[in-house]
């Protein structure tokens, strides 16, 4: 009698580890896995999900851009431009651990590209680590040379850390040149100012 009781629950128990397992495979929209477990990958799906979550960004709709985001990562993984848009939408909620995780998963997927260096860089400047976000910011400008919001970046984050020499004038001077947003550029002709103004430390 007390084998069938046990029998009876361990039946039981097992019914509803494999219940739990099923439903624990059906996936909701907005969650995705670095691993999938299922190697298929719908990579057509991903950039129409990414470039809706672009047209959300560009109005400010971060919850939207956040779920068309996940959707896109769980049709592909691999998808390097979601990864950077989700760690925007992260960086935007002051999610920086979680943002920073992004743009790094985003620049192994795309190497060559110096936004997800750039994007790293402001998480770094965030949270007050300018030698790093200097050096991401380096980057990105040596990925792309005439990239002026790496530029700026790069500059800002040299003036906020004390920089005053040549190297960085230089590059103010060169941002004067091809700045198009006019509070950048307010700022790039005052900094400069001021430090062409300053007398030459001995």
């Amino acid at each position: 009698m007390r084998f069938g009781i046990a029998s009876n629950v361990l039946i039981v128990l097992t019914m509803a580890m494999l219940a739990g397992c099923a439903a624990s495979t059906k996936k909701s929209p907005d969650a995705y896995e670095t691993i999938g477990k299922d190697p298929r990958r719908d990579a057509d799906l991903a950039r129409i999900e990414n470039s809706r979550a672009v047209a959300l960004l560009d109005k400010g709709d971060y919850d939207g851009a956040e779920t068309a985001l996940k959707a896109a990562l769980v049709a592909d993984i691999m998808c390097g431009p979601a990864h950077n848009n989700l760690g925007k939408v992260y960086f935007h909620e002051k999610k920086l651990y979680m943002a920073a995780w992004e743009f790094q998963y985003a620049m192994k997927l795309m190497p060559n590209q110096p936004e997800p260096l750039n994007n790293l860089g402001l998480v770094f400047e965030a949270t007050g680590k300018l030698d790093e976000a200097t050096d991401s910011y380096t980057k990105a400008v040596t990925l792309e040379p005439d990239n002026v919001q790496a530029m700026g970046n790069l500059a800002r984050a040299h003036v906020r850390r004390g920089d005053r020499d040549d190297a960085v004038k230089a590059l103010l001077q060169k941002l004067v040149l091809r700045e198009t947003r006019p509070d950048w550029l307010t700022w790039e002709r005052t900094t400069l100012s001021q430090l062409q103004a300053r007398p030459a430390e001995p």
